[in-house]
């Protein structure tokens, strides 16, 4: 689209808020002037502005004054950026069986540091194996991990986007990478072409729907596209899992694989 006119993948971050008539004027008038162009945006509202009317039917009783005003006060939240404190993205119930003895040394590492993030997954799932978080996000992992030398790093983007491949098993190619991503940065857009799972050590990113801090957790499965983007103003760091490697699309398909 253009400046004023707001993409397809905005647009839909913006619905709820148009709903809610929490837009800006020029947010607004953007979305207004889309869904003008685009009949399958305009499909989508009308399937979004009939949800809430489909789940009343749905329910057996109409939803309590309590529940009304708990979801009130979370859109409220939301628009005005107070978020709970802690992880909001939390592991699979299957993830967690990389703990245990014979399970994944790689995701293993990812859940260690995800349980000194998260308190309640600490309550449930025990703290002895928690790997507490640190000023400096590398220092936690740093005894955890290969030596920073054997690192090898690798430019992804244009923007100055760079990974290192820490560690790789050579009996089923899966491979632990870490990731950096400057702020405002938007990564290339790739394709999974197996699972994927990352745990955010610093910084923030959007990634599609889920608003990701640091211990953060999220699952990605093949043949899934996407291109996160770090919040402005701070690099963001993860730590990846990757079953499989990636591949970039656009001019940098020509490079391969990423992840080899």
């Amino acid at each position: 689209m253009t400046i004023l006119i707001p993409t397809c993948e905005r647009v839909t971050e913006l619905l709820t808020a148009y709903e809610e008539g929490a837009l800006g004027p020029l947010d607004w008038l953007g979305l207004k002037l889309h869904l003008v162009l685009c009949p399958p945006c305009q499909t989508f509202l009308d399937s979004f502005e009939r949800t809430p009317a489909l789940l009343r039917r749905a329910w057996d009783d109409e939803p309590t004054p309590v529940a009304e005003h708990a979801l009130s006060g979370a859109l409220a939240a939301l628009r005005e950026g107070r978020v709970p404190k802690g992880p909001q993205h939390h592991p699979e119930p299957e993830a967690w069986t990389a703990l245990e003895s014979a399970g994944d040394p790689l995701l293993g590492i990812l859940l260690r540091l995800h349980l000194g993030h998260c308190e309640s997954c600490r309550d449930t799932r025990g703290a002895e194996k928690a790997i507490p978080p640190t000023a400096d996000p590398l220092e936690a992992i740093r005894p955890h991990l290969p030596p920073e030398t054997q690192w090898r790093w690798t430019r992804y983007g244009l923007g100055g986007g760079r990974a290192a491949l820490i560690q790789k098993n050579a009996a089923t190619g899966a491979a632990l990478h870490l990731t950096c991503l400057p702020g405002g940065r938007t990564s290339p857009r790739h394709n999974h072409t197996g699972l994927e799972c990352a745990l955010i050590l610093a910084g923030a990113l959007q990634d599609g729907p889920a608003h990701l801090r640091a211990g953060d957790w999220i699952t990605h499965q093949a043949g899934h596209l996407h291109g996160p983007t770090a919040d402005p103003g701070t690099e963001c760091v993860a730590l990846v899992a990757l079953e499989k490697p990636v591949q970039f699309l656009g001019w940098r398909r020509a490079f391969g694989l990423f992840g080899q």
